[in-house]
């Protein structure tokens, strides 16, 4: 007999449906389109202790998939709807409002940081890790596009690593050549080549987000 293929869980506003979200594979618009309805629901739950840590993985998850979707103007609304008392003192609420408007201004130092070192939760941490991938890569995409060759230390600096032989161990595989002068060369990369999170709905905003982006590197 051939095994059943489990049901996804019916959307609540509890820690277990969160952590699902969380880990799933589910595209990012499906995940904001799911937390966008269950956001009435956690407008209506009242902040205390035993709703704390529900309510801060709720927002936090939330914002994490707006990022995903390159949606950063909503993850600014959404901040602005976050109980204000919650905004101002919850670990994990301060971090995802540091990475926003670290990814706002194109804080790329501080963007690594706090995904190295922020206290993500165990709930949260599978999202972050998926959209520091896909930032990463994304990066990639518009380093490509941006420089014909580039120093080692600059590129790190971009795509987050700590040496160049972290740095060496990404972008070899994608066809990175050492150039002159110690400079490295990169292989163009099409905007299309954003990685697995890139969808039909997104493709115009992802296309106009990118090309913004390699305007603002090319004019530093």
């Amino acid at each position: 007999m051939a095994s059943k293929i489990p049901k996804e869980p019916a959307p609540s506003l509890t820690i277990k449906y969160l952590r699902y979200l969380a880990s799933s594979s589910l595209a990012p618009s499906s995940i904001v389109e799911i937390l966008a309805d269950l956001e009435s629901t956690a407008c209506l739950t009242q902040l205390n202790p035993s709703t704390s840590d529900l309510l801060s993985n709720f927002y936090s998850i939330y914002m994490i998939a707006l990022f995903l979707c390159d949606d950063l103007n909503e993850a600014r609304f959404l901040s602005k709807r976050i109980p204000i008392q919650h905004l101002q003192s919850d670990p994990l609420i301060i971090s995802s409002y540091t990475l926003l408007r670290a990814v706002y201004t194109r804080n790329y130092q501080k963007i690594y940081t706090v995904f190295d070192s922020a206290p993500w939760s165990e709930e949260i941490y599978p999202l972050v890790v998926r959209f520091r991938d896909y930032f990463r890569h994304r990066t990639l995409v518009i380093l490509s596009r941006a420089y014909t060759t580039i120093s080692p230390a600059l590129a790190a600096m971009y795509l987050g690593f700590t040496t160049e032989e972290k740095l060496s161990e990404y972008v070899k595989p994608k066809g990175w050549e050492p150039a002159e002068a110690g400079l490295l060369k990169p292989v163009r990369m099409e905007i299309g080549e954003v990685g697995t999170e890139c969808d039909a709905e997104g493709s115009d905003m992802r296309i106009s987000v990118l090309s913004g982006f390699v305007t603002h590197l090319t004019g530093l």
